[in-house]
């Protein structure tokens, strides 16, 4: 199979799911300004054209699309962003390039709250990213049979080359080594799983998930290869398998089903876990990187509890810091990365970063869910966003200000309870 046989496939493969997505709920310009808000969170494509000049460029188109003559701001919102602003403005070793870089993420975010309800945001991601992760499945097939592409390559945030697939990109290495694992349209696999289980997240709040969209997030999950991603994807598992507790015979088919998956899980998670504590493995590496990740921002925090030590400056604080806690050989034999998102922020900004995380991980978009619904979710939120740094990128702020207001949802109540429907 050549460069154009794939990519003839991959187009018919693309008209085909596109056909599929549901217009009805939501308009071209919402569908292209989620695809943005998705691109534009430090995907391959915002990494290898262009970064902070294609946010310029969309809060642009942004702005040729709003009314200013109706926009209204919620108070919630307001509050939250003149508290972040005087927090930071406060701190002088806040990293003001940082800073600029932060007040273009949110202006670009009261926007698209504006011009898209939650509904409809969560539902055109739900597709966007179903639609990316059934075409991702070919990177697979490009690692066995070591398929070339004509394109540019993307460029990863380390400076690696990744073979260019318009919609996926796979690295070199994973080429070379026979390495199995989907990294979709980001820098790694783990950065991959953020979205497919935020879609996940989305459609069980919607309640829109049926057997075929459980399906694909669940076969994209496990061709990722993600730990803390399957972990998550099982977690929010229990929350879609659980209306089948009522044991008729339709639904003790689902129940059995999931009963199952979670025995082939938990038989494909013992080699990834042992990898995790095995110093042998890369996976240790990169389990160790994680938690010296933790480790600094958990001391840096303590050291400065009130104010933080400056947001964006991890490179010229946290890094000497990390190296003298640490030990310099013991650092660089797993150099931490920053990936833990959460605790690094507040480590930054101090204590009242706790409060500025509230609405993110506890957002008023699941208030219709039971206790226990939310709970896993938030659990899930802060696992998927404190092994990968997506803190305040664009997709953190738009679902934190997302999470700040009331937001109505019709609730598709027939298609979630009832298996027969399943799309």
């Amino acid at each position: 199979m050549n460069f154009l046989q794939m990519r003839r496939i991959l187009c018919k493969l693309e008209f085909i799911l596109l056909t599929k997505l549901q217009f009805k709920e939501y308009s071209i310009k919402d569908f292209f300004i989620v695809l943005s808000v998705i691109l534009i969170s430090k995907s391959l494509y915002y990494e290898s054209y262009g970064t902070n000049i294609l946010l310029i460029g969309f809060l642009s188109f942004l702005m040729l699309n709003t009314n200013f003559k109706y926009l209204k701001i919620n108070k919630m919102i307001l509050l939250y962003i003149f508290g972040i602003i005087t927090l930071l403005l406060i701190n002088i070793d806040t990293n003001y390039s940082s800073f600029l870089v932060l007040i273009n993420r949110v202006l670009i975010a009261i926007l698209v709250i504006y011009l898209i309800t939650f509904e409809r945001f969560s539902k055109a991601f739900i597709d966007i990213i179903i639609v990316l992760s059934v075409i991702s499945w070919f990177s697979w097939l490009v690692i066995l049979l070591d398929i070339p592409s004509f394109l540019p390559n993307f460029t990863g945030i380390d400076g690696r080359p990744i073979r260019n697939f318009i919609f996926f990109g796979v690295w070199e290495e994973f080429i070379n080594y026979k390495t199995f694992r989907n990294s979709g349209l980001w820098w790694e696999p783990g950065a991959f799983q953020v979205f497919v289980n935020l879609a996940f997240i989305f459609s069980l709040i919607n309640k829109v998930v049926t057997i075929k969209k459980y399906f694909v997030f669940l076969i994209t999950i496990i061709s990722i290869t993600s730990t803390t991603g399957f972990l998550v994807f099982l977690m929010l598992s229990l929350i879609y398998f659980k209306k089948f507790l009522n044991l008729n015979k339709k639904n003790l088919l689902y129940l059995g089903l999931f009963l199952i998956l979670s025995l082939v899980s938990f038989v494909y998670l013992i080699p990834l876990i042992y990898d995790k504590f095995n110093s042998d493995s890369n996976s240790f590496v990169s389990f160790l990187s994680r938690y010296y990740d933790v480790l600094i921002s958990i001391n840096m925090f303590v050291d400065n509890i009130f104010i933080g030590y400056g947001f964006g400056s991890q490179i010229e604080k946290a890094i000497p810091y990390g190296e003298n806690l640490i030990g310099y050989d013991l650092y660089y034999l797993a150099t931490p990365t920053g990936a833990d998102g959460i605790t690094m922020f507040i480590s930054q900004v101090g204590i009242l970063g706790f409060i500025l995380i509230i609405p993110f991980l506890f957002p008023k978009y699941i208030s219709h869910l039971s206790v226990l619904d939310k709970i896993v979710i938030s659990i899930s939120l802060f696992l998927i966003f404190n092994t990968e740094n997506f803190t305040f990128l664009l997709i953190f702020i738009v679902l934190t200000f997302y999470g700040l207001i009331k937001n109505k949802i019709s609730l598709q109540k027939e298609k979630y309870e009832t298996p027969n429907n399943s799309q």
